[in-house]
């Protein structure tokens, strides 16, 4: 991510936003993906959940799968940046 940030030649962003995504690059799981796009945009799981017009436990849930799934927790600031790189550099979610 460091690499990326730099701007180094050798890393190609969309690859590396995919690996940090993992999972949530699949279409299966769009729905995981606008919850952290949402909850990275608001900053509160309150307003990203009104946002989605979702309650807001079940907001809770989704990061806490996205946790799960990727391994990066997106209430802790550095894995929050890191996942708002990787969500911006790796393009359109395929399918």
């Amino acid at each position: 991510m460091l690499a990326l940030l730099a701007g180094h030649p050798a890393t190609d962003a969309e690859h590396i936003g995919r690996l940090v995504l993992g999972p949530l690059a699949r279409p299966a799981q769009r729905h995981l993906l606008e919850a952290l796009t949402a909850y990275l945009d608001t900053g509160s799981a309150t307003a990203a959940a009104r946002g989605l017009r979702l309650h807001p436990q079940s907001l809770r849930y989704r990061l806490r799968r996205i946790r799960e799934l990727t391994g990066r927790d997106p209430r802790d600031p550095w894995q929050r940046l890191t996942l708002d790189i990787a969500r911006t550099v790796a393009g359109p979610p395929p399918g």
